[in-house]
């Protein structure tokens, strides 16, 4: 219930509508831009974001054990909004344990050892022999054939045994009861491939409220309930992707496009790690990566930097101080050659394409996002007028860029919902000949590059207006980029680029030898491609 497994296409927060006062304004200069960029002009005029005030109203601390604070205050109304972003996702799960990650995020709201309890001192020696018990049953599973099924049998019964006895101690939803009695509001938490992260909003006479339960589920977590949150996962993964033909398909293009790195690991968790690794490992995992110097609370509504530090210093200063975990160390190889998925089912076509480009943290970053926009973002775009509007081949298509996650090298990828009665290969290469177009003929232009930079603009401000979406945006800027300030400067980056950056980065990544692609088929209208 409160788990919503995301990629980075869905992990950023939503920016808030805007006043028709606010969009005309952008407009206006948006229009003022697309003229100006026919004339150079004589000196190039200092980058102007909207954003510079918010700037300097950010404050920051950071306590002893090295978990940094961000604070925005704000005393238009009584109430604040929080995100505890870890650096920690999907990506670091490991051989093994894949999934263990969105476990964490099922964890956060099972309490303490004093939340969620009706008396821990029996309560944790019942949670030891679970653990005992489940030790015991997966070692016989693990014989596989050689396993002796009526010691199995009674393994199994002695761990559903030692689940309800566990069982009887707990006070279900606790944390979540206690917070939302308080007015706590949107409590939820989402898994990345890059990060977890865990918000709400609540009251501002709450705030010691709020600092004594996220500081205790980040110090003291008890992981009860450990294996019946492991199935609601497993539930998870049937409905999202093995009982969902584009679920499938996106499950196959991810462990094809990526050889090496742990993005290709897919986030949710493979069957078989799902139904073995235990809570002992669950809880290796929090210990490893739920360390103060590897996450960030940013804070931003009616409270006060000082009175912010007060409570932190008070709850949140028993989280460990230990080093933060090493970074990933392997490297994605270079592709060389175009890989193809094809899935075949009797269901709504689709065409998926992706290339490999930068990490976020990359110089050209921003040049990738502005040509996804541009080719794929809206009704504006190359391929949306093209294949939407005019041919009509296709009834929804997307660019993105940041899938399935942006810390680490990524891709850029196009996903179509091909018309009724359209081969998704044909519309596949329409695609292709829209991209041979831009770069070949029809070059992007100042003016539609002068549309999107008001389109961020927009986006930005509306991302600032709001108080949730301005804590999860700061702090996973600090985290993914290492500067909360990144928020801003990705503003200012993207003012500063020229349809030839655009250019450039389409020539570097959109070629075959870099492409991934992923179809869904109907049987029968699917070939013997063999391996072409």
């Amino acid at each position: 219930m409160r788990s919503q497994h995301e990629s980075h296409a869905r992990r950023t927060a939503g920016a808030r509508l805007l006043t028709a006062a606010t969009v005309a304004l952008l407009v206006s200069a948006g229009t003022a831009l697309a003229a100006a960029a026919k004339v150079a002009p004589h000196k190039a005029a200092p980058v102007r974001t909207g954003l510079e005030n918010l700037e300097k109203q950010v404050k920051e601390f950071t306590l002893a054990n090295g978990l940094r604070f961000l604070v925005v205050e704000r005393h238009e109304a009584p109430v604040f909004s929080f995100q505890i972003v870890v650096n920690s996702g999907s990506s670091n799960d490991g051989l093994g344990t894949t999934g263990i990650a969105h476990m964490m995020e099922h964890m956060a709201f099972k309490g303490t050892t004093v939340v969620g309890t009706k008396d821990w001192k029996a309560e944790k020696p019942a949670l030891v022999a679970t653990e005992q018990a489940w030790a015991a049953l997966l070692a016989e599973r693990q014989q596989g054939a050689r396993a002796d099924s009526t010691r199995l049998k009674a393994l199994e019964k002695a761990f559903d045994d030692a689940q309800q006895a566990a069982y009887r101690h707990v006070v279900s939803n606790q944390f979540s009861v206690v917070l939302e009695g308080a007015g706590a509001q949107n409590m939820n938490a989402f898994t990345a491939d890059d990060i977890t992260a865990y918000f709400y909003s609540i009251p501002s006479n709450r705030l010691e409220l709020w600092a004594l339960m996220e500081g205790g589920m980040l110090a003291r977590p008890v992981f009860r309930e450990f294996y019946k949150e492991r199935d609601v996962v497993y539930e998870e993964r049937r409905m999202r992707t093995e009982s969902s033909p584009v679920g499938r398909l996106v499950d196959e293009f991810i462990h094809a496009s990526y050889v090496a790195h742990p993005y290709g690991f897919g986030g949710i968790g493979h069957p078989s790690d799902l139904k073995s690794f235990s809570m002992t490992q669950g809880e290796e995992y929090f210990r490893r990566n739920y360390v103060a110097k590897n996450m960030t609370c940013a804070v931003v509504g009616d409270v006060t930097a000082a009175e912010v530090q007060n409570v932190a210093e008070k709850y949140f200063g028993e989280i460990s101080d230990a080093p933060i975990p090493p970074p990933l160390a392997t490297v994605e190889p270079e592709q060389k050659a175009e890989r193809r998925v094809i899935l075949e089912d009797q269901a709504q076509p689709i065409v998926f394409i992706g290339w490999h480009i930068p990490a976020a943290s990359d110089p050209t970053y921003a040049a990738y996002k502005a040509l996804a926009d541009l080719l794929g973002g809206g009704n504006w775009a190359r391929l949306n007028k093209t294949l939407v509007k005019e041919r009509k081949i296709a009834t929804q298509l997307q660019v993105f860029t940041g899938f399935p996650g942006e810390k680490y090298p990524n891709q850029m990828g196009v996903f179509v919902v091909p018309a009724a009665g359209q081969d998704p290969e044909k519309v596949e290469q329409a695609v292709y000949g829209v991209l041979d177009s831009v770069a070949t003929m029809q070059p992007l232009t100042a003016e539609e590059l002068a549309g999107y930079k008001v389109r961020v603009k927009a986006q930005k401000i509306g991302a600032a207006e709001s108080n949730s979406s301005l804590s999860g945006e700061l702090a996973q800027a600090q985290i993914l980029y290492g500067d909360w300030r990144e928020f801003f400067r990705e503003q200012e980056r993207v003012q500063s680029l020229t349809p030839d950056d655009l250019m450039a980065a389409m020539k570097r990544a959109l070629v075959r030898s870099n492409r991934t692609v992923g179809l869904i088929v109907n049987p029968k209208t699917a070939s013997n491609q063999g391996g072409r």
